[in-house]
């Protein structure tokens, strides 16, 4: 965390620097005030594509990273009810509706649907969707 900082802050004061002589020609040698904003609008147009990118790189990678399907020991912690509730909720069936289906009562499909929801990290059955289908658990 410590280089971290020192990175950034070496960085922001190199960038200072390069204003405040980018600044210094423009009243010294008068340059062009169009020539003056199209280098400082060139500068941070670069700067904008480069932080995006590395944000996007960033947030591909962690979602690819998340998406590796799960083996036989991680897939045998999900009953077989589990599996079943989370299937049709992709279908989005409400709660009553899952239990008219399965012949349950509505406390024992949001048992099983919190149960789901702590075993996948989420909080909502939209999450919970979401996360089963890059885990591979759905189609």
């Amino acid at each position: 965390m410590k280089w971290l900082i020192i990175k950034y802050a070496t960085l922001l004061f190199a960038l200072m620097l390069l204003l405040k002589t980018l600044e210094h020609f423009f009243f010294r040698y008068q340059l062009n005030i169009f020539l003056y904003f199209a280098i400082i609008g060139s500068f941070f147009l670069v700067l904008g594509i480069a932080v995006t990118y590395r944000l996007m790189h960033s947030a591909h990678s962690a979602t690819l990273t998340k998406a590796a399907p799960l083996d036989a020991h991680e897939r045998a912690k999900y009953s077989a009810r589990e599996l079943e509730i989370i299937d049709l909720l992709s279908h989005g069936y409400s709660n009553k509706e899952l239990a008219n289906l399965l012949t349950l009562s509505p406390n024992t499909i949001k048992t099983h649907l919190n149960n789901l929801y702590s075993k996948l990290g989420v909080s909502n059955r939209t999450q919970a969707v979401a996360e089963a289908k890059l885990l591979k658990l759905i189609q």
